[in-house]
């Protein structure tokens, strides 16, 4: 957040700047907060970037200390409860998920945790092809 104020003083100070879009004699503040914006947003899509990178590394080395304290079983079930109440997506395009999400998607996790399912929560031989699953009871 700094960055942004340190940035604004030098475009709001700069007056070559505001006499390139024609203003001589007036520097209006609301022209300075206009190019300000237009000038911040490249720049702020590569702080977000890299601040999306960096937490997600810092989840994965919050997730490494819980295995190295033996709670990968039960992290790996926390995190697929908190998957199934928060209705998150699922799976994500890595690049996508890798600009767009400040924490790793799921199968990301469980993968860096090198866990694998061991219940079965359906019976293949209990499904009714005909008749759909009810999985939330919230069904249209």
């Amino acid at each position: 957040m700094f960055y942004i104020f340190a940035l604004f003083s030098v475009f709001i100070n700069n007056r070559s700047l505001y006499q390139s879009f024609g203003f001589h004699k007036e520097f209006p503040i609301i022209i300075g907060f206009i190019l300000f914006s237009e000038a911040l947003a490249p720049m702020d899509m590569v702080i977000k970037l890299l601040m999306n990178v960096l937490s997600r590394k810092f989840e994965f080395e919050a997730d490494e200390f819980a295995v190295k304290l033996g709670y990968s079983t039960e992290l790996a079930k926390s995190l697929i409860k908190l998957q199934i109440q928060n209705l998150s997506t699922m799976d994500a395009d890595w690049m996508y998920a890798s600009y767009h999400f400040s924490h790793p998607i799921l199968p990301e996790r469980l993968g860096a945790l090198g866990w694998s399912g061991t219940e079965k929560k359906a019976d293949p031989k209990a499904m009714n092809p005909e008749k759909p699953s009810v999985v939330t009871g919230r069904e249209l």
